[in-house]
């Protein structure tokens, strides 16, 4: 009897700790788990700085798109945005050595940073976070990537070009507005068509906003990021010229800023109202917010022949981390929070910004909450693909300044083609090695 009850009495104990040790196994699991959360909410609070290096962004976008999502997601790392202006550079910054912990940048800007020592290869802070690169557009990746492979930053948005156009000239001179997948002479033939005079106002049919935009999908720079020397005086800069030419002098259509550009000629197509299309960059925001708005709609970007479906260059807006930074881990959690698919997607649908990531919710869903795009031929952003980005140099700004002179010159019939782009290599040559 009593080996009986100390069998039973073995049985008992065995299943207690059997039940005790599969108890354990969930026990450490969810503990475990507790415990990185625990890690997570009692980290220390940090705050980092954000410098808008040239890619501009709304307080109201960068509340919506930065800080409220990182701190959602991690609570102890709040965000300063830091803008520059005339007291507040990133040179004035360095000099302090109050060196920005993350920095907003064009791929136009990458280069630039990297010279003044403030990027390193973001690499195995990738790895760490368990980042996937894959769900990036490519050609985005490789914008922010040296020729060695390092990875200089992320990007969380891409530019993009449309034809916009005024359905109301469209509609008083009896004409059928754009359609997606034209060509650029279709485009100007369109334009020609419309760029009437008519109760005492002249009506322009097509403005390209400038020759630099229309260099775009050619991938084009004015110098050359391998050389840091000119590289106008080329086929394919004649081309664009050319083509500009042939349309700011279709008679009654010239441009009537001295400084063309996309916010000038954007402007002249909101308040104006006088210019039946617009071939231009993202000029939606500008566009929407207008007091009075215009009765406008979007046409897929004209097309060059021999680069059909391709509307630019690509153009990415991004987040880099600063070398100096103390705070890396928390700083690649910016990355990975901004760069999410819900963030992205928050973006896409609140603030029309075309995603870098690949998923088709992104295009799908893009302007959906935006009021200003209900109704609008939205996905004729997505109909055309945008060439890689050149390699810039840092003295593109000085050659981009004379090349937009040259082209002036040249439509203004003071020297020709040949000795415009000539001359336009000669003097930013020159300028740089001034600047040098």
């Amino acid at each position: 009897m009593r080996k009986q009850r100390m069998f039973s009495g073995f049985i008992a104990l065995s299943l207690a700790l059997t039940a005790t040790g599969c108890g354990n196994s969930g026990s450490q699991e969810n503990g475990a788990k507790q415990a990185q959360a625990n890690k997570t909410e009692s980290a220390s609070p940090v705050t980092l700085t954000v410098f808008q290096n040239g890619a501009e962004i709304t307080d109201e976008d960068f509340q919506l798109m930065f800080s409220e999502p990182v701190k959602k997601k991690y609570p102890h790392i709040s965000l300063k945005i830091v803008r520059p202006d005339k007291s507040v550079t990133l040179d004035s910054l360095i000099a302090a050595r109050e060196v920005p912990d993350i920095l907003l940048t064009p791929n136009s800007g990458i280069l630039g940073l990297k010279q003044q020592d403030l990027l390193f290869d973001l690499t195995p802070l990738v790895k760490k976070q368990s980042l996937d690169l894959a769900r990036f557009n490519p050609v985005a990746i490789e914008a922010v990537k040296s020729d060695k492979g390092e990875l200089w930053g992320l990007p969380y948005a891409m530019q993009f070009n449309a034809l916009y156009y005024n359905k109301d000239i469209f509609d008083k001179f009896g004409k059928s507005y754009p359609k997606d997948g034209m060509t650029w002479d279709e485009t100007i033939d369109l334009g020609r068509q419309l760029t009437q005079k008519d109760g005492g106002i002249q009506y322009r049919g097509l403005d390209p906003a400038s020759s630099y935009v229309m260099s775009f999908p050619y991938s084009l720079a004015y110098v050359d990021g391998k050389t840091d020397k000119a590289s106008m005086d080329n086929e394919k800069w004649k081309q664009v010229f050319e083509l500009a030419k042939t349309i700011l002098t279709i008679p009654g259509n010239a441009q009537p800023s001295p400084e063309p550009s996309a916010a000038a000629s954007g402007n002249l197509f909101i308040k104006e109202r006088n210019v039946a299309m617009l071939a231009s960059t993202n000029l939606m925001a500008q566009i929407g917010s207008a007091s009075e708005a215009v009765n406008w709609d979007i046409a897929q970007y004209p097309s060059y022949k021999d680069k059909p479906n391709i509307s630019g260059k690509l153009d990415s807006h991004n987040l880099s981390i600063s070398k100096t930074t103390k705070y890396q881990d928390d700083a690649i959690k910016v990355l990975e929070v901004v760069t999410s698919d819900e963030v992205q997607l928050l973006g896409a649908r609140k603030t029309a910004r075309m995603s870098p990531l690949l998923k088709e919710d992104m295009k799908k869903q893009f302007g959906a909450e935006v009021s200003y795009l209900k109704g609008k031929n939205v996905q004729a952003l997505f109909k055309s693909g945008v060439s890689p980005s050149p390699l810039y140099s840092i003295y593109e700004s000085n050659g981009k300044k004379i090349g937009q002179q040259k082209f002036r010159d040249y439509l203004a019939d003071k020297i020709d083609l040949n000795t415009a782009l000539r001359q336009a290599d000669e003097e930013i040559n020159k300028a740089i090695s001034t600047v040098k």
